[in-house]
């Protein structure tokens, strides 16, 4: 049996709690910002110690171009492995400081092109505040708290609900990132013996993720980028494209990047793209020694919960954008001022969506419809879904609505649906298409990138069904095949009411 210091180091979390540290994946010294450092060089870190994921040193970058045929997606992010870090730049309303972009999130792109959304309905939170205060079980309240008091100053939303953008972000995005699976952090700590419990630790993988957002934001400065080549927000003044893609490309980042502009040709939005490096877990596979900074102050008390530079530049490198390319005019760019408002927009914890935005009647899976079946190896057969999700051939369609998803424009328009009885989605467990009032979550879809008409779920537009309906016969239909138990391969058309 081992001895309990050496069954201790092996739990990153507890050991470094233990030690009054914050782990994180590479050594704790040169990780993290404290608020001062030793005149001494820290000790070389201990061997590494054996874990549930031993992960290849140096680590891999995502998106090789010939990815091998077995990866362990605890140490490698995919297939969601090309990052996207993405700032607002809102004046109307003016949002955040006059001199500083704001987040809008970290999302994690398929490598192939596309991505996914809304990964894990079980890791769905929506009291984010709650949920990093717990994930060190109060053992560095100042580090949490310093965390959300910059996500209250540099992450906003323009309807004032800060806290349902953070939840947004992370249910839709953040449960996508492969090496953030609860999985991939071990299991949960033991008894420490003697009957005293062992300090727990929960929801390491939303810590982490708002913990590498905000640290990889601190090194975009976008405002600064731009002022540095003379590009200041201006009432009057109109810049061209090539001038802000030269701003960018003569900065450190120095990889094209995507500019977004409303339809007004304001620029509103940038997106930086990233491969990478390893995993994105603090839990780390080594074993902190104890220690103190001078004056007797401890690691856990002086540090800062976000990762220095050198950190962020080993695990995000830049790349070109997978295929987004910028909306903003060629020339006549407007980037205008936040100017002083006296009605800033109020913090609520109400449950209600914004407005929805309008779209002219004949844009696809907006407002209402009914949703067609097209069988593709048969094209007579046609029929429709009704109210629960069905297949039927023999009756009435039922009429669904369409929501445009408002938090995320311009990022390929995503958008829910729902019948007159409930809302919509692919159930995880059985890859079914239902629409039930027992629904845990409202299901995300968007339209095929061949047909805008025809609704797509995860970048297929496939559905599949164990058989064609016959009369007054109902079907259920299926994002995958069944593993080949399901023979008729359909796509689902949006025809509006």
């Amino acid at each position: 049996m081992l001895p309990l210091s050496q069954l201790v180091s092996q739990i990153p979390l507890l050991s470094s709690l233990l030690n009054h540290q914050i782990p994180l994946e590479s050594n704790l010294h040169s990780a993290l910002s404290p608020s001062s450092s030793s005149s001494s060089s820290p000790p070389p870190p201990p061997p590494l110690l054996p874990n549930q994921h031993s992960c290849p040193n140096p680590p891999t970058l995502s998106c090789p171009t010939s990815p091998p045929e077995s990866l362990n997606t605890c140490c490698i992010n995919h297939p969601s492995g090309h990052f996207l870090q993405t700032q607002f730049w809102d004046t109307a309303p003016p949002i955040g400081p006059n001199t500083s972009w704001t987040i809008h999130g970290l999302w994690p792109d398929l490598c192939s092109g596309g991505f996914d959304a809304f990964c894990d309905s079980s890791r769905t939170h929506s009291d984010i505040p709650g949920v990093l205060s717990r994930a060190l079980a109060d053992s560095d309240s100042s580090m949490i708290a310093e965390l959300l008091d910059f996500m209250r100053t540099y992450w906003l939303s323009y309807d004032g609900d800060d806290e349902h953008l953070w939840s947004h972000e992370w249910n839709k995005h953040g449960t996508c990132i492969s090496t953030l699976e609860p999985d991939c952090y071990g299991p949960e700590a033991p008894s420490l013996g003697g009957g005293r419990p062992s300090p727990p630790h929960h929801h390491l993988d939303v810590l982490d993720y708002f913990i590498h957002t905000t640290s990889l934001f601190r090194t975009l400065d976008t405002y600064s980028i731009l002022a540095e080549a003379g590009i200041l927000p201006s009432a009057t003044k109109r810049y061209t494209l090539g001038d802000l893609e030269d701003a960018v490309s003569s900065s450190r980042h120095a990889q094209p990047v995507t500019f977004r502009c409303n339809y007004k040709g304001e620029l509103n939005e940038i997106w930086y793209h990233f491969s990478v490096r390893g995993s994105l877990r603090h839990s780390s596979t080594y074993a902190n020694t104890a220690g103190s900074l001078p004056g007797g102050e401890s690691a856990a008390a002086a540090a800062s919960p976000f990762l220095n530079a050198s950190t962020v530049h080993r695990h995000f490198v830049p790349a070109p954008p997978d295929g987004i390319l910028s909306n903003c005019p060629r020339r006549g760019i407007k980037y205008l001022p936040k100017h002083p408002s006296s009605h800033s927009p109020t913090a609520t914890h109400s449950t209600s969506q914004p407005p929805e935005p309008t779209a002219p009647p004949s844009e696809p899976f907006t407002g209402k419809g009914h949703l067609e079946m097209h069988v593709l190896d048969t094209p007579g057969e046609k029929g429709c879904l009704i109210r629960h999700g069905e297949w039927y051939t023999s009756g009435q369609c039922a009429t669904f609505r369409s929501k445009r998803d408002v938090v995320d424009p311009g990022h390929a328009p995503l958008f829910s649906l729902s019948s007159s009885y409930s809302p919509c989605l692919v159930n995880p467990a059985t890859s079914k298409f239902e629409c039930t009032r027992q629904a845990s979550v409202q299901g995300i879809f968007s339209s095929s990138a061949d047909d805008e008409k025809v609704l797509a779920y995860r970048n297929s537009s496939v559905f599949w069904a164990e058989r064609v309906p016959g009369r007054f016969d109902k079907v259920d239909v299926f994002a995958d095949d069944g593993g080949g138990q399901r023979k008729v391969r359909m796509k689902i058309h949006w025809v509006p009411v």
